[in-house]
């Protein structure tokens, strides 16, 4: 289950399915790069950041990161590492990725050992929050600020949302890279064969409710007895990126309302209730369903069904959400040792050619969801376009409230509190004074 540990649901079995990654601007090369290989961008433009002085001709990088083993990243990582080396001759990369999954965590040992030793990795794409105390404590890594400010052109590109999982007392500490996000799925097949207008706001998902039942088609595939996703969708909706850090205010009742509207309208199946997470996302893939909210773990058993999209949740009656906010958490980025940083140029030249456009187009095939502008690849199904489309569009991109929020007083709201709710046993406003007293006295 993601929520066993959201911020790096990308690390997790359920995001071996697809997502899409993104990153930033230029890169500026250790060296002129002649011929580079298509996909690469490797160009003659020195950083000078915290007094780095001329580009090296050559030398080492030493990189640890997760993309070791299994993980879905690994092929591309090896095949960007190689197009740089040949974009940039007397360049070595030195590859220490470990795996992080399973009984012996090899990453995280790997980069305790490191600090412990006081041999850092130039560079490592390493873990924030909790996990990134340890290396912002060892103050063996540079602080980004100054290099986000020196090369614009480069930090332009980074949304400002995502930079904020690094960012910390003043620092910025890591650049987020990858994460997870969550949407609105809809069968486009449904809504042209019945001559509806797309999901795209709240009328027009109001207004497909009665056909698609007339027709034997569930509106939402729904589970009532799992039903995280769809409030944190509809809480960001009504309430918007700044409301939902309001922790079980009041203004969370509309978006509750809402949820029961529907269920009053029956837009979730008969059975809801006693659903799994599994059985709705069968309804959905077999097209018994029109609609779903759910994540990115789920789009690779959907990227082969053309008919298939994901749109952010469209804003609720007199909300603040919508196109311009999005669920999306970042739970890692990358981090730049002060001995690398201070020995020559090289490694942020890498960090620069890892982040820009080209390199990340690459990687968005694969998985992920952007922490930055980047264009859409070819080759992918309209599902991952739609996927892409959706975070271009976000301003926002926020962590979903329940992983901000004391466990036991989201389980209030949504286990059984919704279900509380949608059967009119409890008001909206008793359910939230019950979570917020509970989230208040933890």
């Amino acid at each position: 289950m993601k929520k066993a540990f959201r911020p790096l649901a990308l690390l997790m079995a359920c995001l071996l399915a697809l997502g899409l990654l993104a990153a930033c601007g230029g890169a500026a090369s250790s060296a002129p790069a002649a011929d580079a290989p298509e996909g690469t961008s490797a160009q003659p433009a020195a950083s000078e950041a915290e007094g780095g002085g001329e580009p090296a001709a050559g030398g080492t990088v030493r990189v640890v990161t997760f993309f070791a083993g299994s993980d879905q990243w690994a092929p591309v990582w090896k095949e960007v590492i190689a197009d740089y080396e040949a974009a940039n001759p007397g360049v070595t990369i030195v590859d220490e990725s470990q795996p992080t999954s399973g009984a012996n965590d090899l990453f995280r040992t790997k980069i305790q050992s490191d600090i412990a030793a006081n041999t850092p990795p130039d560079l490592m794409l390493f873990f924030n929050g909790a996990d990134g105390d340890m290396a912002i404590d060892s103050e063996m890594f540079v602080d980004w600020t100054p290099y986000l400010a020196e090369d614009t052109e480069w930090s332009s590109h980074l949304k400002e949302s995502p930079l904020k999982a690094g960012y910390a007392d003043g620092i910025q500490y890591c650049l987020p890279y990858i994460g997870y996000f969550e949407g609105l799925f809809y069968n486009k097949a449904l809504f042209d064969q019945y001559e509806l207008a797309e999901p795209t706001s709240w009328e027009n998902i109001l207004a497909c409710l009665d056909t698609f039942n007339e027709n034997g088609i569930v509106p939402f595939a729904t589970s009532m007895a799992k039903p995280t996703y769809l409030v944190e969708l509809f809480l960001l909706s009504q309430v918007g990126a700044e409301g939902q850090k309001n922790y079980f205010d009041p203004s969370w009742g509309s978006a509750l309302e809402a949820i029961k509207e529907l269920y009053d309208n029956n837009a979730f199946p008969p059975d809801a209730m006693t659903l799994t997470e599994d059985d709705i996302r069968v309804q959905f893939t077999d097209g018994k369903a029109a609609m779903m909210i759910n994540g990115s773990w789920t789009i690779a058993g959907l990227r082969d069904n053309p008919d298939m999209r994901i749109i952010a949740m469209p804003t609720l009656p007199n909300g603040k959400g919508g196109e311009d906010s999005i669920i999306s958490g970042f739970g890692s980025g990358w981090y730049m040792s002060k001995q690398a940083a201070e020995r020559d140029n090289v490694t942020l030249d890498f960090l620069k050619y890892m982040t820009s456009p080209e390199t990340m187009t690459r990687f968005i095939a694969v998985g992920g969801s952007p922490a930055v502008d980047c264009p859409v690849p070819e080759g992918i199904s309209p599902l991952e376009i739609s996927a892409v489309e959706m975070l271009n569009k976000a301003t926002y991109m926020e962590p979903a409230a329940d992983s901000q929020v004391v466990r036991e007083a989201w389980l209030t709201v949504t286990e059984p509190g919704i279900q509380y709710i949608v059967e009119g046993q409890k008001t909206p406003a008793e359910i939230l004074e019950e979570a917020k007293a509970i989230n208040e006295s933890a």
